[in-house]
């Protein structure tokens, strides 16, 4: 029986956690990826929070005095109680990727809030799996494929990754480790630009021809897709050309953060007049109309209302806003549960406005 104040023998949370965790150590997968482990902040040996693979943190910085969230998927598997592995690609022009890859240390400490998104996979859900991803888009792929080794789950793990080099094989070793360990994992690489290299494997972009020799009955399995959006949308498309269901396909994106938004107290001029409904922010005091198929974030940027967000396609949650009037229709609203939807909380990202409306920010 644990000693600990009850306090400290609370079940950990399985969303909505928000808090701080530090960096534990740092690993250089690519030159210019690295895997960030994050222990709990607070000194405790165990994570305040639990997640299922295949979900994402959101991470909030402030840089040259703007606050910016980004969301990033989970690389380790939710088995590991004591640390929680984000692998984070510098972009060139990512102001948070730049910041995190190039100025992180150990022993930082970073804000952070989940888990979130339902990109998920524990072996529940089909008897076999495929998992197709690009670039980055294998973090949460790995974290998948981690946990159903750990748990000795019996169906076949069909792992293909497009890669441009053997050089940016994003966690290589990781998946050799789990190759080795699991014969029901069959890892599938091929490499679009291999050229000046000594690679063995497949080359090319993924063909139907690939994927036919690589997963037998591939129409009849679950299918799992990350990417970068151009790899996303001609997969997509060969898939649909073999035959796969569209319901056996399940894909993850993150869209690309606008510019910066502009200061508080200024106004950027829309390029068109706005002619639809009118949204009130009512804690700055401010209404405008919106523009015809304009989100609520996007007319709170041309105001400058500063409504945080991170992923822009209604996965992270970092962009809820309460609605106190009005109605709105919204495209995607994964990361809202019963309880949001009952008080009125909508995605700022995907919310349109049927009629006038009034949101507190």
């Amino acid at each position: 029986m644990s000693d600990l104040p009850p306090e400290k023998t609370a079940p950990p949370l399985t969303a909505n956690w928000r808090g701080q965790l530090r960096v534990g150590s740092i690993i250089k997968e690519t030159p210019n990826v690295k895997t960030f482990r994050l222990l709990p902040a607070s000194g405790e040996r165990f994570l305040p929070f639990t997640f299922v693979p295949g979900q994402f943190l959101n991470l909030a910085f402030w840089i040259g005095g703007a606050r910016m969230n980004r969301s990033y998927s989970i690389s380790s598997s939710p088995n590991q109680r004591e640390h929680v592995d984000l692998t984070v690609r510098r972009e060139p022009r990512g102001a948070v990727s730049r910041h995190i890859v190039d100025l992180l240390k150990v022993g930082d400490i970073i804000e952070a809030g989940g888990p979130v998104g339902k990109f998920t996979f524990d072996g529940t859900e089909a008897d076999s799996i495929v998992l197709i991803s690009g670039g980055v888009g294998i973090t949460p792929m790995v974290s998948i494929s981690c946990y159903l080794t750990e748990q000795k789950w019996p169906g076949d793990i069909f792992f293909i990754y497009v890669c441009r080099t053997p050089a940016d094989y994003i966690l290589a070793d990781a998946i050799a480790a789990l190759a080795r360990e699991n014969p029901k994992l069959h890892v599938i690489i091929t490499m679009t630009r291999p050229e000046g290299t000594d690679w063995q494997g497949p080359r090319g972009h993924l063909t139907a021809e690939l994927l036919a020799q690589s997963v037998p009955e591939l129409t009849s399995r679950r299918i799992h897709l990350c990417g970068p959006i151009p790899m996303m949308d001609a997969t997509k498309a060969l898939l649909a050309e073999m035959g796969v269901p569209p319901d056996q396909l399940k894909t993850e994106a993150f869209g690309t953060p606008k510019p910066t938004p502009a200061p508080a107290g200024t106004t950027a001029k829309p390029s068109a007049e706005a002619a639809g409904p009118l949204v009130t922010f009512s804690k700055n005091n401010k209404s405008a109309k919106i523009q015809a198929g304009q989100t609520v974030l996007e007319l709170s940027e041309d105001l400058g209302i500063g409504i945080e967000f991170s992923c822009r396609v209604g996965t992270c949650g970092v962009c809820k806003v309460k609605m106190t009037s009005g109605e709105v229709t919204m495209a995607v609203d994964d990361s809202l549960d019963a309880d949001d939807k009952t008080n009125g909380i909508i995605l700022a990202c995907q919310a349109i406005p049927k009629g006038d409306i009034a949101v507190e920010a």
